[in-house]
């Protein structure tokens, strides 16, 4: 992924774009795209190709087809809406759509401060000798995809003049450059995304009706797991990006369900996406457990607040992780294991060793695989001859494993 950014006082402009590689069969297969646009029928330019992103993962749904409609809409209207909540995939499947049509993709993120002029083209220097085309004027000669994202922010002067693009005259004028009129590419079609119009998105405000009309088709996009629905394709999904056990992914889903469900009520001011779920899902097959990963990623990431923080790591809590049962990994199982043994005595236990560990020797509770030791002198200063308790219950944790290597060292070393 290269990057393209513009600045100066008035606007900061930020530009994505992947060099082109051809969709494989493979993925091309997977969707249903041919009978509504052909990527065999283009030949862009070099420079046009390198905007067409590539390597894109495949997009998963409960069966609504997003992308054959986004492009059977492109195909029909030549432009398409998608209205969702942050974290339901929209801009992922657009890239996806642009991949798979073998379309350049101009993306636009309309909450930048950018004027019409930045986007439409201005004079650069004194006089009138160097025009320099704007993303939208760019588009508008050669065609690909232009992705207007968080549309709901959008100045009104650039809605304004979309619209004669947009409606039966498919043309702009230029009029900073002498009313030049430039034909809509035959090749050219339109994108837009945003969150539902609400209070909570600073910036946002309902569509112009001028150019909402423009829109042929709206698609309504949703999470993939919402309340008490958990889908396996969401499941199946972090298993196959992170490696960690069925049982662990399905759980991070139910959790995620729970708090989307809170984010839609009302309650929380943010989703977690399935992005947001990976990145959960890979800390804990670092060896992390789920409370512990689910702070570093999806407690912070949802708010600065302390309360909303709190309301999470309830949520999360609030399920029957199973870790020591599902997982085959020994420092998953062992790091478990300990939590779950000080956990039983009491939550301010877990986090004085944790604080002692830190203090001590500069480790944390995910050391104690490697350095069983530590935890040995930490439980012993902190407990006395009442260590043994804990060592007994780390050890009935760690029970259904200990024909494992790694766990019977561990526990020799632990309980000296």
């Amino acid at each position: 992924m290269q990057t393209s950014r513009v600045d100066n006082d008035n606007f900061s402009l930020k530009i994505n774009f992947s060099k082109s590689k051809k969709t494989d069969s493979t993925k091309l297969h997977q969707y249903d795209v041919r009978k509504y646009i052909n990527p065999d029928n283009f030949n862009f330019p070099a420079e046009m190709q390198e905007l067409i992103p590539k390597d894109t993962p495949p997009y998963y749904d409960k069966g609504e087809n997003y992308v054959e409609r986004i492009v059977r809409a492109l195909g029909y209207f030549k432009q398409c809406a998608c209205i969702g909540p942050s974290g339901t995939g929209k801009t992922h499947i657009i890239y996806l759509v642009a991949e798979l049509t073998q379309l350049p993709l101009w993306e636009i993120n309309c909450g930048l401060q950018t004027s019409a002029y930045d986007l439409f083209g201005r004079y650069i220097g004194l006089g009138k000798e160097n025009w320099i085309d704007g993303i939208i004027t760019s588009w508008c000669r050669y065609g690909g995809i232009l992705y207007l994202d968080e549309a709901n922010m959008m100045k009104q002067d650039v809605a304004t003049k979309l619209n004669p693009i947009l409606d039966a005259r498919g043309h702009m004028v230029l009029n900073e450059k002498d009313n030049e009129l430039i034909n809509r590419h035959k090749d050219a079609y339109m994108i837009i995304s945003m969150n539902p119009f609400s209070a909570e998105f600073t910036g946002t405000k309902p569509l112009n009706a001028a150019f909402r009309r423009r829109m042929s088709v709206w698609l309504n996009f949703d999470y993939m797991s919402v309340d008490n629905y958990v889908d396996d394709k969401e499941v199946n999904l972090l298993v196959e990006r992170s490696g960690i056990p069925r049982d662990i992914s399905a759980n991070i889903v139910r959790v995620a369900a729970k708090l989307r469900q809170a984010y839609k009520a009302g309650d929380l001011p943010y989703g977690p996406s399935v992005g947001d779920l990976a990145n959960w899902a890979r800390i804990i097959a670092d060896g992390a457990s789920p409370v512990d990963a689910g702070n570093e990623t999806l407690v912070a990431m949802t708010s600065d607040d302390y309360e909303i923080q709190e309301e999470v790591r309830k949520v999360i809590k609030s399920v029957d992780w199973g870790i020591i049962q599902t997982s085959d990994d020994p420092k998953v199982l062992i790091i478990a294991a300990i939590e779950k043994s000080l956990l039983e005595i009491g939550k301010p236990d877990l986090n004085k060793v944790k604080q002692r560990l830190m203090e001590d020797y500069n480790r944390t509770l995910s050391d104690c695989y490697e350095e069983p030791e530590f935890l040995n002198r930490i439980l012993k200063d902190i407990y006395g001859k009442a260590h043994v308790t804990i060592v007994d219950s780390i050890k009935k944790n760690l029970e259904s494993m200990s024909d494992k290597k790694e766990v019977r060292e561990f526990l020799e070393v632990v309980a000296r």
